[in-house]
């Protein structure tokens, strides 16, 4: 009987893990994969990723694996871009990092380990049920049956939602938005900068090139088209026939398949937990409308989530009352960012938006500053960034 169970050993998964295991309580930390082992993503981690991550003891190992980036770039459909350097509030590193998920998820999983959870590799988790005062896990490891018990578990299966579904958290499949990504060598002109671009790319979607090394670099595509069904790679391919990326993969050469993948941003509508079972990371929608970036959110969720699990143990409590709790603070962290990037996402799918937005960006320092905080998580949502101030500034310069 262990006093926490967690299915899932990515980024959310492991940083619960270890967040638990740091206060002194029981914890199983299985996954259906040996790691390390890669997973589909375009690699980034914001300041807020870094924070947490630092809150870990794990910022400078990651910054010898990892490219250090200092700057972002963003191009419009027309080609006009504006850059400046990541610049973030709250006390949060003033840089960002790029980490092949191969190496960053195995760090952090070995951090989770070394403060103290138990580690089991190759188990699928088939369902979960609730027995009297605790949970079980029925799952197969090497084609045999196993139980696994624990007082409570934590849901951080990331995009795949078969686990929620049979468990009946998720009552239906929820709709997704679509990637794709492929690692290359040779690419000219990297630096220290994210790229994002809306240039040679099918609307709604975007490009970005994020560098894990000097000549290196993860290239992708996010497109926001709804659906199962739908797929990211015809948007992928066309991406990389565009200009701009012609001229930096001229000499290149792509060094891993196209993967596609999907991701939920669905948090909004999303339920966070069930009795004795919370849900952290990409698992509860926690993926930014806007960006489509998760890792930040799954580390932030995996520390709350932590946190008020330790506090149920140390009063004995596990009302239904604490797992409301748990909601409730996620909603207040997350709630209003996603709300405010759902709205600048729809404001922005049109390309005559996105030319106007860069072109106020480029001449108006607070608000593109402001934006990229808010966006990359470095300051909350507040009136003086809403959604009906950018769309002024963008239609006074539209017009």
């Amino acid at each position: 009987m262990h006093d926490v169970a967690i299915i899932g050993a990515g980024p959310g998964g492991s940083a619960t893990a270890h967040y638990l295991a740091q206060r002194g309580l029981s914890v199983l930390l299985v996954d259906k994969a040996a790691f390390p082992r890669d997973k589909t993503c375009g690699d980034g981690l914001t300041p807020r990723a870094v924070g947490v991550l630092t809150d870990m003891g794990m910022s400078d190992a990651l910054r010898r694996v990892g490219h250090v980036v200092g700057r972002f770039e963003v191009f419009a459909p027309n080609g006009k871009s504006t850059r400046d350097h990541i610049t973030v509030q709250a006390g949060l590193p003033g840089y960002s990092l790029v980490v092949p998920r191969l190496v960053l998820d195995d760090h952090i999983r070995q951090r989770a380990e070394l403060s103290g959870a138990q580690f089991v590799p190759g188990v699928q988790v088939l369902d979960i049920t609730r027995v009297n005062a605790h949970v079980e896990l029925k799952a197969e490891r090497n084609g045999t049956s196993q139980v696994y018990q624990a007082r409570m578990a934590v849901i951080a299966t990331g995009a795949s939602t078969r686990l929620l579904l049979t468990t009946g958290l998720l009552k239906r499949q929820p709709n997704v938005l679509v990637a794709s990504r492929a690692y290359f060598d040779g690419v000219r002109d990297l630096s220290d900068i994210w790229t994002l671009r809306f240039d040679g790319v099918p609307m709604p979607g975007y490009g970005w090139v994020f560098p894990t090394g000097d000549v290196t670099a993860n290239i992708g595509v996010g497109y926001f088209k709804a659906g199962r069904t739908a797929s990211a790679a015809g948007p992928f391919a066309r991406f990389l026939q565009s200009k701009p990326l012609r001229q930096i993969l001229v000499q290149a050469k792509q060094t891993g398949p196209v993967k596609g993948y999907p991701l939920r941003d669905d948090f909004l509508s999303s339920p966070t937990f069930s009795q004795r079972l919370f849900v952290v990371g990409e698992a509860a929608g926690l993926v930014n409308p806007l960006t489509g970036e998760g890792i930040d959110y799954a580390l932030e969720s995996g520390r709350i989530a932590a946190t008020h699990i330790a506090g149920m143990f140390a009063r004995d409590d596990f009302s239904e009352a604490q797992h409301q709790a748990y909601d409730a603070t996620l909603r207040e962290h997350f709630g209003s960012l996603f709300e405010f990037c759902v709205k600048v996402r729809e404001l922005c799918l049109k390309p005559f938006v996105l030319n106007a937005l860069v072109s106020v960006a480029r001449q108006r320092d607070d608000l593109r500053m402001r934006l990229v905080s808010v966006v990359l998580g470095g300051a909350p949502v507040r009136s003086k960034l809403t959604v009906n101030r950018v769309a002024r500034a963008l239609f006074r310069r539209a017009g």
